[in-house]
């Protein structure tokens, strides 16, 4: 598979066709081929930028890239036949290129297939599940049906009505013995699984969470996996059952078997297939729940095998991986802003000449933040990914340390996908009227990030659940823990830096306000303590500034990490100026965010606050000026990747822009057949 030929960069800069462009380009103080392999190369880097480049070729090799209208000229049911062509196409491909690492293959399928395989669900957390829930047996049995996409399958949790405790789904399987079977019933409406993706028209098979009742209906065993097929395999229709639909009758007798469609529109995500499953007295074989954690044996009776929170770390790996999925989409927006704002010029000097945007100081605020915040929200993810390794990829589970890696996890994806979604937002707003196009690229990414905000847990209640760690940690007798790594400092007795001398200091600032804060919480939490209330109702009443407590720890996780990456930059003279300038405007900027809680905790005064926002920071913007086109450059997109008429490499935006207005459909009638209508009976009525 390998090809070296094929690892260069995609462009060069000699491929730059704007001049103003070409200008930024050539003003740069560093290589960015340099700053590129530095920040995404090698074997052991989650990226591996070389592989990718050699992938990103292969997948837009094939033809049927140019068989198409874009996407948003389509009618919903020629968008999701495009989607599920490429998707197989895709598939096949991938098989004979002989992509067979998993990583390298889910890449070459999202590539290939715009960002929008139709079958992502079912190559990650399908599979994924079945890997590591599934017994040796059923993985022989399941899974080359699976990889070889034989069946199709989706990962069935959500439920319409059930929040963020997991364990109060409502999806019942009650073991029968007279037929060593599982029944499956969805007993009220709000069981009904509702948004899984892939559902709707899509998926042929189910792993479906239900709470397993055995030996009998009066004896709960907890939340179990179950292997379920939902439609023909032949003919594809969903399996039979009588199936009607009426609001004012009990829905639970409304039809018998499998009752399965797509939910209603989206904001976005129009291809994700996104779905709900109805299941009424369903019947699958024992063998047919998961048993690597417990099975049921022929007399009812329920054996627990493992450790169940096993099922919780193969669920933290996803989450891990959005916080490089929405560091990945933020990288999209600024790269697309930031190019277009060095090529849009705008307003007028004294000398009559327009200035380009990018040198206006109000457009800086908006983008050179955005850059800095990309690149430790990478280096945030890389530090994640790290920690997750260390705890499930050993011979061994670290399970006393899983709570640390939720706790983290929750957080990050929380912050990250957040603040993306505002960052993509302004990016959007920077490229004017024309950022408001779907062709401009940003507001698609912008969506995905909106959607961001929700699934995989909601982030108010995630980052309730890292504050939940916390507190419980603080509270803890030091002699009686072993501290985690990543909240190591908040049991540290190093004071407040008096002042900002060097790149540590800022690290020991938000140390010191994340310590602070969570030790007035935890007392707060203490001091409410009664009778009368629960932990349960205290934590409700305090959540607010649970929330900003939580917000506090990762963003000095984030901070920590942006500056590991500093100090990695400094074997490489060129960039580690570079990476010092990025550090200290992301220090700044959400320092200047927060600066009510440094002066309040008096670890800064008012007066240090305004020379940061006021001096420093737009200092630094101008430290960075002539090499902002050249970051966005290092996170080497490809055109097709980025899709965008305002992101384009060689800056011919307004060419792209005609090009791709003129490929609207409604634009084949020189007059549409309305206005003939309308001439024709000038006196009807409208």
């Amino acid at each position: 598979m390998v090809d070296t030929k094929d690892q260069g960069p995609y462009y060069r800069i000699s491929d730059t066709k704007n001049a103003d462009l070409l200008r930024e380009r050539q003003s740069a103080t560093f290589d960015v081929e340099e700053l590129t392999q530095f920040m995404f190369a090698g074997p052991n880097n989650y990226f591996n930028v070389n592989i990718r480049r050699q992938i990103t070729r292969q997948a837009y090799a094939y033809p049927i890239h140019k068989t198409h209208l874009p996407l948003e000229y389509l009618d919903s049911d020629e968008y999701y036949s495009v989607v599920i062509r490429k998707s197989f196409a895709g598939v096949k491909e991938a098989e004979r290129l002989n992509i067979t690492n998993k990583k390298y293959r889910d890449w070459f399928l999202n590539i290939f297939c715009g960002g929008k395989f139709a079958f992502q669900l079912h190559t990650s957390m399908f599979i994924h599940t079945l890997e590591t829930l599934a017994s040796d047996e059923q993985k022989e049995k399941f899974l080359p049906l699976a990889r070889s996409f034989q069946i199709i399958g989706t990962y069935a949790q959500t439920e319409l009505g059930h929040g963020s405790n997991l364990q109060r789904l409502e999806t019942e399987a009650v073991f029968d013995r007279t037929t060593d079977s599982f029944i499956l019933n969805m007993p009220t409406l709000t069981a009904t699984k509702f948004w899984p993706g892939a559902l709707g028209r899509s998926s042929n098979y189910v792993l479906l969470m239900a709470q397993l009742y055995a030996p009998d209906r009066h004896h709960p065993c907890g939340l179990q996996m179950f292997f379920v097929q939902i439609r023909d395999l032949k003919t594809h229709l969903p399996l039979p059952g009588k199936i009607a639909c009426s609001v004012w009758l009990d829905y639970s007798e409304l039809f018998l078997g499998v009752e399965v469609g797509e939910i209603s529109t989206r904001f976005f995500h129009e291809a994700g297939d996104n779905g709900y499953l109805r299941l009424t007295n369903v019947r699958i074989p024992r063998n047919q729940m998961l048993t690597k954690l417990a099975y049921v044996d022929e007399q009812g009776t329920f054996h627990r095998l493992a450790d169940p929170r096993l099922l919780y770390g193969a669920m933290l790996a996803t989450r891990v991986n959005l916080c490089a999925f929405f560091a990945l989409l933020l990288a999209r927006a600024v790269t697309i802003a930031v190019r277009y704002s060095a090529v849009r010029r705008q307003g007028q000097t004294p000398s009559g000449k327009e200035t380009l945007i990018i040198d206006y100081p109000l457009q800086q605020d908006k983008l050179v933040p955005c850059i800095a915040s990309t690149y430790a929200f990478f280096y945030s993810f890389m530090k994640l990914e790290n920690l997750r390794a260390q705890i499930l990829d050993g011979d061994t589970i670290l399970f006393d340390r899983l709570a640390e890696l939720h706790a983290v996890s929750s957080g990050l994806k929380a912050y990250s996908s957040g603040i993306a979604e505002r960052f993509s937002q302004i990016c959007r707003v920077a490229c004017g009227g024309h950022g408001y196009l779907v062709a401009s690229g940003i507001k698609p990414v912008n969506n995905m990030l909106d959607a961001g905000c929700t699934y995989e847990g909601d982030n108010a209640v995630l980052f309730q659940q890292t504050a939940r760690f916390l507190v419980k940690a603080i509270q803890k007798d030091n002699d009686e823990m072993n501290i985690d790594s990543s909240i190591a400092y908040l049991f540290s007795t190093k004071p407040a830096p008096a002042a900002i001398v060097d790149l540590d200091d800022y690290c020991r600032l938000f140390e010191c306000r994340s310590q602070m804060l969570l030790k007035s919480i935890s007392n707060r939490l203490m001091e409410s303590s009664s009778p009368s209330s629960t932990p349960h109702d205290i934590f409700v009443k305090n959540s607010i500034e649970l929330v900003h407590v939580a917000k506090a720890y990762i963003e000095t996780f984030v901070l920590r990490a942006l500056y590991d990456g500093v100090r990695k930059a400094l074997g490489h003279n060129s960039l580690a100026l570079v990476f010092e300038q990025l550090f200290h405007v992301f220090a700044i900027h959400t320092l200047r965010n927060q600066a009510a809680d440094f002066i309040r905790l008096k670890l800064l005064t008012a007066e240090q606050v305004y020379q940061l926002e006021t001096y420093s920071l737009p200092d630094m913007y101008n430290r960075l000026r002539p090499n902002l086109v050249t970051l966005v450059d290092g996170f080497d997109f490809h055109d097709n990747e980025l899709n965008s008429c305002l992101g384009r490499y060689d800056g011919q935006v307004y060419e792209a822009l005609m090009e791709r207005a003129r490929l609207n459909p409604t634009n084949q009638h020189k007059v549409h057949p309305i206005w003939t209508s309308i001439r024709q009976n000038p006196t009807s009525k409208l």
